[in-house]
């Protein structure tokens, strides 16, 4: 265990890679709404926000859903 309290997951050309930080990014997701994104649980940007993941845009917002929105849930929506 580190002691690292935030991630940056970076996006690009279809790769991610999450290291540990210390700056707020975007859009701050619990662990649990982490591994709903995750598993393609959220369909649109209100579903997200209704379920309490926070923006700064509803922009980043929109980006981050639409990054799994051609997939179909998989997973169990909490772990």
């Amino acid at each position: 265990m580190t002691g690292w309290d935030r991630w940056m997951l970076h996006i690009k050309d279809g790769r991610a890679e999450i290291t540990p930080t210390r700056v707020e990014g975007q859009i701050t997701l619990t662990r649990c709404q982490l591994a709903v994104w995750y598993a393609g649980g959220y369909r649109s940007a209100t579903s997200a926000q209704m379920a309490g993941v926070r923006a700064a845009s509803q922009k980043a917002l929109a980006t981050l859903v639409l990054s799994t929105a051609d997939l179909e849930p998989w997973l169990p929506d909490r772990f």
